[in-house]
């Protein structure tokens, strides 16, 4: 027992930058049974979680094949050097995981320095350093008795050293589309990351003095857009990001919304007629719009049912159903000028624009595991799970997912409306989410639900979809009208006639 203590606590113990790093955990047992695909790799182990797999061994010999690559970047440093520095970090990386790794020292080193290698060359992070004339002269530049025969052989084939541009640009491309998607599936997943710290490191000893003019960070954020390359996003190339824990995070951070909702709708009744006109309707029709108390205009959000301890309750309702308040759907244009990301929902004049969403095979596993590494790392948010707990209520029938997939609100590859219905309630499916927090999307639930209690526009869409939709019904409707407004002046007319006869 005292040895499993003082195991437990060098875990610990604080070292380097320990507090900057984030935990990656595994998902549990009773959520990975409802999808396993969705979180275990098919092709490629990175990291221990899943290292010595038997369905993985066809992959490792690439890995070795990738460490030679690095090694002939720059022949200043030969494999006990890196496996010396990347030692350095051992004991901060097995600290990044949750789960008790079952591994040798020896064995924990070899698995960080191969996988690391691997998305480095894989992912083009290397890419600079093949293409940088100055790097070359440095190679040039090192002291031959410091040079193994073998590797100043390597260091000579340098130059033709392939597989730096990116898992689809190099040899592998010849194996099919399968190897590429499945690789993008594994890279993605929660399970399946290192820290980053690792990969920088092997980048610092592989571009040698070079390494903090080149931006390696660049070429990992580039394959990362091309595997999001459907969805919209903020992060332009001028602002990507340069600091993250690993490849997931790094994914995650492209989903963020760019704008507060608060700030992104407008109030649908912002004029002083309007707001006259919405305390004559609270006051003769008791519609429930509550402006502050200060005699502004508010955000025209509604509370509702309040409970004795102070707390509302806030949900979302159907497609179906916001239509029926006369709330519209449309698709948000994307601006190359004013970018916006997947999850960044306007509302505006009584219509919501949603980002389309492009729904395959494959989404399902990136969204779950978005969705894990926020349920397992708070401290990066929930907006991911707001905007999926926000779908999952609007599409909770297929006649919801029809009416988005008419607006081109969702694009699907699925057999039918239902199975996208189906995904998105299963991926809420276990999922903590505080409906009373202060998720990003809260503003705008309460907006939406305040517009929908609303008397006057439930009446007024209702008039709309039963008598203005046609136009032949519009047209009779006003006939309707004009011919009751004809009636009336003819019976007035009457009554006068008949009270003061003329003379």
């Amino acid at each position: 027992m005292t040895q499993e203590l003082d195991y437990y606590w060098s875990l610990g113990e604080d070292s380097g930058n320990g507090a900057e790093s984030c935990m990656i955990y595994k998902v549990q047992h009773h959520i990975r049974d409802v999808e396993r695909f969705s979180y275990e790799p098919c092709m490629i182990s990175i990291g221990p979680y899943h290292h010595g797999a038997a369905s993985l061994q066809v992959m490792e010999k690439e890995k070795w094949g990738y460490l030679d690559n690095v090694l002939k970047m720059n022949c200043e440093w030969n494999l006990l050097d890196y496996l010396t520095a990347i030692g350095e970090l051992a004991k901060q990386a097995r600290k990044c995981y949750s789960e008790d790794i079952k591994m040798s020292s020896e064995t924990f080193l070899q698995m960080l320095l191969l996988d690391g290698c691997f998305i480095l060359v894989a992912l083009g992070g290397l890419r600079e350093i093949m293409f940088d004339g100055t790097q070359s002269s440095g190679i040039e530049s090192a002291k031959n008795d410091e040079i193994t025969p073998k590797h100043k052989a390597q260091c000579q084939e340098g130059d033709q050293v392939g597989g730096t541009n990116g898992v689809e640009d190099d040899k592998h491309y010849d194996m099919g589309y399968w190897f590429i998607r499945f690789i993008n599936h594994d890279l993605f997943l929660l399970e399946n990351q290192i820290p980053f710290f690792i990969i920088r490191k092997i980048f610092e000893l592989a571009a040698g003095n070079h390494a903090s003019t080149l931006c390696f960070t660049d070429e990992l954020a580039k394959y990362v857009e091309s595997g999001l390359r459907w969805f919209p996003k903020a992060i332009m190339e001028s602002n990507r990001p340069k600091d993250f824990h690993h490849l997931l995070h790094l994914c995650h951070i492209y989903f963020r919304p760019s704008k507060n909702p608060e700030e992104e709708h407008s109030n649908q009744f912002g004029s002083g007629d309007d707001h006259s006109f919405l305390c004559f309707g609270r006051k003769y029709f008791r519609m429930r719009y509550h402006p502050e108390e200060n005699g502004q205009d508010s955000s025209y959000q509604h509370k509702i049912d309040v409970h004795q301890s102070g707390e509302q309750l806030n949900r979302w309702r159907r497609v179906a159903q916001y239509l029926e308040a006369g709330i519209k759907f449309k698709k948000r244009e994307y601006d190359k000028h004013d970018p916006h990301s997947l999850l960044d929902i306007q509302f505006s004049n009584g219509a919501i624009g949603i980002p389309c969403i492009i729904v395959d095979d494959y989404t399902g596993t990136l969204f779950r595991n978005l969705i894990a590494f926020e349920q397992t790392c708070p401290q990066f948010g929930d907006d991911f799970t707001a905007y999926i707990v926000f779908l999952s209520q609007l599409i909770s029938m297929p006649e919801d997912v029809t009416l988005l997939a008419q607006r081109e609100v969702i694009v699907h590859h699925l057999d039918s409306d239902e199975r996208v219905s189906d995904l998105f309630t299963m991926l809420s499916k276990d999922v903590v989410f505080d409906f009373n927090g202060n998720y990003y999307l809260k503003s705008l639930c309460q907006t939406m639900e305040a517009h929908y209690q609303s008397r006057i526009n439930r009446w007024m869409a209702w008039l709309w979809m039963n008598h203005f939709s046609n136009p032949w019904l519009a047209v009779g409707a006003f006939a309707t009208v004009l011919v009751l407004i004809c009636t009336i002046v003819q019976t007035v007319y009457g009554i006068l006639a008949y009270v003061n006869p003329p003379t």
